[in-house]
């Protein structure tokens, strides 16, 4: 049987290695850095929420960041504006949902 000769182009030379292994850590750690970056996800109720958030609260003023409130008071602006904005119940309830879950300290 008559075998095929390898290249020498086609060899990893020694030192080439330990490049290649740094290159390749590398690579994880950037991929494990960018997708902790991005947060947690969010649930669908904290997405609705989320919209609602973005759709409404946008055409009077400009987005408050959610950390930059507690709950409780989150909670009583979602009820207060649920009511002069007219908004369903279910849907203050997704407001709230999602603006307590935004302001929750491991979710920043």
């Amino acid at each position: 049987m008559i075998r095929a000769k390898k290249s020498e182009s086609a060899r990893i030379a020694p030192g080439m290695w330990c490049s290649i292994s740094i290159m390749i850590a590398l690579g994880l750690a950037i991929t494990t850095l960018y997708a902790c970056s991005a947060g947690p996800a969010l649930s669908a109720d904290q997405s609705r929420g989320k919209r609602i958030y973005e759709a409404l609260c946008d055409k009077c003023h400009k987005l408050i960041p959610p950390q930059s409130r507690a709950d409780h008071e989150w909670t009583a602006a979602a009820e207060r504006y649920g009511v002069k904005l007219k908004l369903q119940p279910n849907e203050v309830t997704l407001l709230k949902v999602y603006l307590n879950r935004a302001n929750d300290a491991d979710f920043r």
